[in-house]
Order: structure tokens, then C-alpha cells, then sequence
């Protein structure tokens, strides 16, 4: 069984909706969830176009294959990217590549993901604390 990252995040929020989404159980209509659905895909498209903007038309592709040897990578941007390695499978809405500074040092990926959200919720604190580099007493005490 293939593990993607639309199954991944349905456990997080709940074993049982994972289970059942690895079963292919039909979905319940919900208003709520469409509308957060429409406005995730009118997010994404907005602020993908504001990236694609930022990159000249020769650094910019669309799906590409990424190999193990990503060193050959000539392109900046990537948006659309699927990856599928040992069982697990992910979706990347938009893949930066930055060459690296110095001579024999790897290139570096950075992902991008794009979500609509009016309000932090407990998900998004959490995922905010993880990525910040420093701490809240740090701040407070310059």
C-alpha cells in the first residue's frame, strides 16, 4: 500500500477518516469542506503565480523527474513535483532549487506549500514552532 501525503495528513487529524480514506470509503458532503477546499485551490493559484513570477521563464519547469541525482537539476523553480520512494508517495506544490555556495557542497530544496488560512489554529502553531530557528525568551530579551 502506497502511503501519500493526502492519507498521511488525514491521521493526523484522525485514525478513523485515515482508515477509511485507505479504503476508498465515498466522503460525506459537506458545505464547510468545500468551501475550505475552493478557497485552498484559489490560495494556491494566486501565490503560485506570484512565484512563478519571481523566476525567469527558462529557470521554471512543471512536473519534472526528480532523480537521485538531483545535481543535474537545471531548473529553479518547480511546481506540480510528485515523489515516490520505499512505499510513501508526496505531492510538492512548488520545489525552489538553490545552487550551492561553495565548490562540491549539494544544491538545496526547498518546498513551498500554499494554504488558505484565516486563522492559526493549533496544526499551524505547531508548525510554525518547528520551523522557527530561534525562541520566544531569546526575543525578549534583546
Amino acid at each position: 500500500m502506497i502511503v501519500s501525503s493526502p492519507l498521511f495528513e488525514a491521521y493526523l487529524e484522525c485514525s478513523t477518516k485515515c482508515w477509511l480514506r485507505s479504503r476508498a470509503e465515498p466522503k460525506t458532503p459537506n458545505a464547510y469542506a468545500e468551501w475550505a477546499s475552493l478557497q485552498n485551490e484559489t490560495y494556491y493559484q494566486d501565490r503560485i503565480k506570484c512565484l512563478l513570477e519571481m523566476f525567469p521563464e527558462s529557470d521554471r519547469v512543471i512536473a519534472p523527474s526528480i532523480s537521485k541525482h538531483a545535481k543535474d537539476a537545471t531548473w529553479r523553480i518547480a511546481t506540480d513535483v510528485h515523489l515516490r520512494m520505499n512505499g510513501l508517495e508526496t505531492y510538492l506544490q512548488a520545489v525552489e532549487r538553490r545552487p550551492s555556495e561553495a565548490r562540491g557542497r549539494p544544491a538545496q530544496f526547498i518546498p513551498y506549500r500554499f494554504r488558505f488560512a484565516n486563522k492559526l489554529t493549533k496544526k499551524t502553531k505547531c508548525r510554525l514552532r518547528s520551523t522557527r530557528t530561534y525562541s520566544p525568551k531569546r526575543l525578549d530579551a534583546r
